[in-house]
């Protein structure tokens, strides 16, 4: 274990070599990158924008896969297929919403606390300066109010951390600085822009939800332990980083069409979580 690290970040996860499928990740992401940058070029993206491209479907890919890991820690399968979707997409020339992203994962490790710990100060202010981005960047204004839920459910799981409402304040604000800059109304921020959806996509985004909602009432027991400390993780809060990613992924759809197809990495977290628990399992030696 990098125990030094945990001793910084309770959502610091790094890729340990001695796992096999972390190797495995290793091994693909340049690969991954090769593929999403040569996507890139034949698209006559030139030399600087497959390097871009390249660069991006790294990223998405590694974070697309990590989300899998949160939301399915006992099935490697379910981030594998996530990754897979990922670069699906990437080739076809979705670019990814880096920013939205990496938020939806270290919210999701802060509800979900894979790590074992809870959430040190630094990690709130790191994933509400990663809300601001999401935001402001990216632009996707309900960002923050979802990276305030995740640290409002983190708080009804464990009441001592009243120190994420001063944080989840943060990201509110950012939301609601975005909301008052688009002109404040909800009409227009939410029902308009889900009617711009394209009806096949929000068809699918429709059952891939109503599906990623049963598997989450359904998640049976965790086997799967906290890497610092070997404690088994908590179902409650798997369910929990699980029901995050739909927020991200449902709240997306307010950017309309441009939104969905941006976040296609979080909606195949989802994707992977489903397929990943009907994939048959191999029985133990």
């Amino acid at each position: 274990m990098s125990k030094p690290i945990y001793r910084l970040s309770s959502i610091a996860r790094p890729l340990e070599p001695q796992y096999p499928t972390n190797r495995a990740v290793l091994i693909l992401l340049p690969l991954i990158a090769l593929a999403t940058g040569a996507a890139a070029f034949l698209r006559d993206a030139g030399l600087a924008g497959a390097a871009s491209a390249g660069l991006a479907g790294l990223l998405a890919a590694f974070l697309a896969w990590a989300l899998g890991r949160e939301v399915d820690p006992d099935r490697n399968e379910a981030a594998f297929i996530a990754m897979a979707l990922t670069v699906a997409a990437l080739i076809l020339g979705y670019a990814p919403a880096l920013w939205v992203l990496a938020l939806a994962l270290m919210a999701t490790r802060i509800v979900v606390r894979t790590v074992g710990q809870a959430a040190k100060l630094t990690d709130l202010a790191i994933v509400t300066v990663l809300a601001g981005m999401a935001v402001f960047l990216d632009g996707y204004w309900a960002m923050g109010l979802v990276a305030a839920f995740a640290m409002a459910l983190d708080l009804l799981y464990d009441r001592k951390r009243t120190l994420n409402l001063v944080f989840a304040a943060f990201a509110t604000g950012f939301s609601m600085f975005a909301v008052v800059q688009r002109g404040g109304e909800w009409g227009a921020l939410t029902l308009e822009p889900l009617g711009r959806v394209n009806p096949a996509w929000s068809l699918a985004a429709l059952i891939l939800t109503a599906l990623s909602a049963i598997f989450i009432l359904t998640c049976p027991a965790i086997t799967s332990v906290c890497d610092a400390n070997g404690a088994p993780l908590e179902r409650r809060r798997v369910r929990g980083g699980a029901v995050m990613v739909v927020l991200f992924a449902t709240e997306a759809m307010f950017e309309a069409q441009a939104g969905l197809l941006a976040t296609l990495p979080v909606w195949a977290v989802l994707a992977g979580m489903v397929a990943g628990r009907v994939w048959p399992r191999r029985k133990r030696a």
